[in-house]
């Protein structure tokens, strides 16, 4: 990073990560991703290079820049532009991909690049499960990406990117936990994350929130977690983003006092859960109620600067009022202020 660049980042925040939803395409159809939201309003585009780079000057001052929002970002034609745009400002890089785009040749480019984190999403541990709950985001496709990736790696002599795992756990797939330990034993994975839904846009979707019945229920749910947890290599590298509804609300688990979400279109908002909305009504679906979905912006990269918008009246206000417990109701009826992550039990 160059004097020019500290210079030109005065004044901005300092912040944990920012995620950049560089895109709003994807190739993939998963059954319980809000995408389906993009495709009907017809918000299916790419972030402008003038937009990124607009955004640019805050990287400096940032430790992470994830670069993905409700998309795959390996469809922007100029990621690997972006991703040398975060590395000479001084921030870590993250990616999460569908694997399907990934080639030998562009991971290369990947760990020639410098990617400092390369996440995988999957469903599932078996082919037949996640092909269900991914269409056009095969297992096989998954695996095979990370053997590369592992190959590629050892052939540069490069400790990056860092390899992890986002697991989508639905009610409906509790049974997986027991095979969970060995699947991700296989994989020689830095870090893995097993998460249960939180952000449903249907009636259907609603359902697999839920792994349990009853705060009884909950607590076996979660011995079983920590059983499968036991039984992992790296241990001590898995981690679980569990929505709760037996517990009461606390705070929100986005780190929105730290980090930020900008959309396609430069809008700046706290988290990626307030991007999704359309031309028609909106909803999600919250303790079996429905309610409007709608975006919470504080501010437009086209008129003004990160570091205005991060310390102008209303997105300071917000961030205030959050922690006093003063939340907009689309955060009052949102699951990340019920979220158990087990890091303190065994």
């Amino acid at each position: 990073m160059s004097f020019r660049d500290d210079l030109a980042a005065l004044g901005y925040p300092r912040l944990d990560w920012i995620q950049v939803g560089i895109t709003s395409s994807c190739n993939a159809a998963c059954i319980y991703c809000p995408h389906r939201v993009y495709q009907k309003a017809g918000r299916c585009r790419h972030m402008s290079m003038k937009v990124f780079s607009s955004l640019s000057p805050a990287f400096a001052r940032t430790g992470l820049v994830y670069l993905q929002g409700w998309g795959e970002p390996m469809l922007h034609p100029e990621f690997l532009t972006m991703l040398n745009l975060v590395k000479k400002k001084g921030a870590e890089a993250g990616v999460t991909s569908n694997a399907t785009l990934l080639t030998e040749e562009r991971i290369k480019r990947l760990v020639d690049q410098g990617l400092d984190v390369l996440s995988f999403s999957v469903a599932g541990v078996e082919d037949r499960i996640n092909d269900q709950i991914r269409p056009g985001s095969p297992l096989k496709q998954v695996l095979k990406a990370l053997e590369t990736v592992h190959r590629v790696k050892a052939r540069a002599g490069s400790p990056t990117p860092r390899i992890h795992l986002a697991h989508m756990l639905l009610a409906s797939r509790r049974r997986d936990i027991a095979k969970m330990a060995r699947f991700f034993n296989a994989l020689a994975l830095d870090q893995i994350v097993v998460s249960t839904l939180t952000l449903a846009v249907s009636p259907e979707m609603e359902k697999e929130k839920y792994p349990a019945k009853s705060p009884e229920d909950y607590e076996q749910f979660k011995k079983e977690l920590l059983d499968m947890r036991s039984d992992v290599d790296v241990r001590d590298r898995v981690f679980f983003h569990l929505y709760n509804p037996y517990a009461p609300p606390g705070a929100c688990s986005e780190n929105i006092q730290r980090s930020c979400y900008v959309n396609v279109e430069g809008n700046i908002l706290p988290c990626v859960y307030t991007d999704v909305s359309g031309k028609q009504p909106v909803h999600k679906y919250f303790l079996s109620k429905k309610y409007p979905l709608y975006p919470l912006e504080f501010g437009q990269l086209s008129s003004a600067a990160l570091k205005k918008i991060w310390y102008g009246e209303k997105y300071r206000g917000f961030r205030a009022g959050m922690s006093k417990g003063l939340c907009p109701e689309t955060c009052t009826v949102c699951c990340k202020r019920y979220i158990t992550d087990l890091k303190k039990e065994q």
